[in-house]
């Protein structure tokens, strides 16, 4: 015996979730010991977090960071 089965998938875009709006992208400036910088842009919550993903994004690089710049993004 066969039975017909319905099935429904909704879904929610992220562009309406109340966490994703444009404020979330922050650009980032690694500057390192050498001369030379990096630029990023990052989606984050915070200036803090913004940071913590840049200092990661440095140690894949095996940089040697100097300090580190960000700004919101507009």
């Amino acid at each position: 015996m066969t039975q017909n089965v319905q099935t429904s998938v909704f879904t929610h875009s992220r562009l309406y979730s109340k966490r994703y709006y444009a404020g979330n992208i922050y650009s980032v400036v690694i500057n390192c010991e050498d001369g030379e910088y990096y630029e990023y842009e990052v989606e984050a919550d915070t200036f803090a977090k913004a940071t913590e993903i840049a200092e990661s994004m440095a140690n894949d690089l095996m940089a040697d960071i100097t300090f580190i710049e960000v700004y919101k993004a507009a």
